[in-house]
């Protein structure tokens, strides 16, 4: 498999969404920049392309992401080159190489569907980081998404291994890539066991976007 396999990939899905996908990441962006306070410190776990750090940037440069591949990593701070407070940076979401209640924010936004059986793990990690009037917002999947999922994974063959129930296993240089999506009762009950509150849990069609705090 190719060294960016996963970068090119996700590069297809960017390139070819369907109007499902640009309105949940439209409303996405707008939730964000009502919430997220001014100057305030942000983590987001996942950043990928850093598409949701740019939803931000005129809110709050004090900017970090975290990924987990490292080309993507590359590509991410070229283009935040001009922004000094921003930085994307090498981590694994279950072990993030910050101090305690370091963040006033920590966000992840639609990565969370990817945790599998590290979800629990991570969170405490991110309620770790988090200060203590922090706030964390988290993007997922909802149970109306799995028809616009899997058109928009045949349209840019996506390189799915099985598929059990609404959970995608997929080809990954990972190893094999999960990709879930949540009933509110589901999210209800994930939060409760982590021990956050839910401040706010909202659906937008085809996602909710859940904020939280200690």
């Amino acid at each position: 498999m190719s060294k960016e396999y996963d970068i090119e990939m996700w590069k297809d899905v960017l390139n070819t969404l369907p109007d499902s996908y640009i309105k949940w990441f439209k409303e996405e962006g707008e939730y964000l920049r009502s919430n997220i306070t001014k100057d305030a410190t942000v983590l987001e776990i996942g950043c990928g392309d850093g598409r949701s750090l740019k939803d931000i940037l005129s809110v709050t440069k004090n900017l970090t992401g975290i990924e987990h591949d490292k080309e993507s990593i590359e590509i991410v701070n070229k283009e935040f080159s001009k922004y000094s407070q921003v930085k994307i940076i090498f981590a694994e979401a279950k072990g993030l190489p910050f101090e305690d209640k370091s963040f006033d924010y920590v966000i992840c936004m639609t990565t969370f569907a990817n945790f599998g059986d590290d979800k629990f793990k991570i969170l405490d990690e991110m309620k770790r980081v988090m200060k203590d009037n922090g706030t964390i917002i988290i993007s997922v999947f909802s149970e109306n998404a799995f028809e616009e999922r899997m058109k928009l994974y045949k349209k840019v063959n996506f390189p799915i291994k099985k598929i059990e129930g609404t959970t995608v296993h997929y080809e990954s240089k990972y190893d094999v890539g999960i990709s879930e999506q949540f009933t509110e009762k589901q999210l209800r009950e994930i939060f409760n066991k982590a021990k956050l509150n839910i401040i706010e849990l909202k659906k937008l069609d085809i996602s909710y976007i859940v904020k939280l705090n200690k």
